[in-house]
């Protein structure tokens, strides 16, 4: 048995990988775990001092691999690998860098999720937070969607990068106020590491897609309870780790036991609809599970392999 494992980088993934074949994958691997074709490893974290390491995963039977991402945080920042499962075999396939695995699907869920739950035609797109993850959320909805105008908020934001962004757009696109940036906005995205709300839930539109995904901690909420309170659906990706993890949730001080909360396996169950009846305004709060990277990662693995047969001769 040949023992070595094949080491991916993130410069491979981005150029194995786009968001329209992301998105594919995750729907894919959604649909599989409300069939009971995949199951979730929960993230666990593990802290000493002002150090944490977490790993979270998946088990998807139904494509025969499993794998577990594992991250420290050190002085807040975090550094992601994988570790990839063949298990037909019972062997390792590959270990992956994890970063671009993770700015990809976090980006590619959004536009998923916004595509099925969202407006049918937004015009305007706003997006809180231009770091590497509201960049990518930003070139991943303007990639799905044609929209008219895009407004960034970001005090430390780059105009440069806005107008890049308004060319690959084909839309004007800058910066400007939270409120400017909300009124109006048929789509709304936070993307900051913010623990306090980011805007007035009051600015919405009434049929607005909000979504949220700048922090995974139940001590912190990029959204106020005004916007949960206006919410005629709240999505959640998986609904044991998000009641866990998501701040705006925990936190949230009108949340009853009527709350309007569904997760992403009871849509592609069909328990629920997609777009319900009665309009309203829609929020999406993604915290990342381990089956989006185990999934990601067994795309990437299968696209590089075909294209390099000399890394696949050293799989196990």
């Amino acid at each position: 048995m040949n023992t070595s494992i094949p080491f991916i980088s993130d410069r491979q993934v981005a150029q194995a990988l786009d968001f329209a074949s992301v998105a594919t994958v995750l729907g894919e691997a959604f649909a599989s775990l409300a069939a009971g074709g995949a199951a979730v490893h929960q993230r666990q974290r593990t802290d000493c001092r002002d150090l944490r390491l977490s790993t979270m995963g998946a088990v998807w039977a139904e494509r025969g691999v499993a794998g577990v991402k594992v991250y420290p945080t050190v002085r807040g920042q975090f550094s992601f690998s994988i570790l990839l499962f063949d298990l037909a075999t019972n062997q390792p396939l590959a270990v992956l860098d994890g970063n671009e695995i993770t700015r990809l699907r976090t980006a590619a869920i959004t536009a998923l999720v916004a595509s099925k739950a969202g407006p049918l035609r937004p015009r305007k797109l706003a997006v809180f937070g231009a770091g590497l993850q509201g960049r990518a959320q930003a070139e991943a909805l303007s990639g799905w969607f044609g929209f008219e105008e895009i407004a960034l908020v970001d005090p430390a934001g780059d105009p440069a990068w806005a107008q890049t962004l308004a060319v690959q757009a084909g839309c004007p696109a800058a910066f400007t106020t939270p409120e400017a940036a909300v009124r109006g906005a048929d789509i709304v995205v936070t993307a900051t590491r913010s623990a306090t709300p980011v805007f007035d839930g009051a600015w919405l539109s009434p049929g607005a897609f909000v979504a949220a995904m700048g922090i995974s901690a139940p001590k912190g909420r990029e959204l106020d309870d005004t916007t949960m309170d206006r919410a005629g659906r709240i999505i959640l990706e998986w609904l044991p780790q998000s009641l866990a993890e998501a701040g705006e949730v925990v936190l949230w001080q009108g949340r009853t036991a009527a709350a309007p909360l569904v997760d992403l396996p009871q849509l592609y169950a069909s328990d629920a609809p997609w777009r319900p009846e009665a309009p309203g305004i829609t929020v999406f709060k993604s915290v990342g599970i381990g089956l989006a990277d185990v999934a990601v990662a067994q795309l990437a693995v299968s696209r590089i392999l075909q294209r390099a047969p000399a890394l696949a001769g050293a799989l196990p």
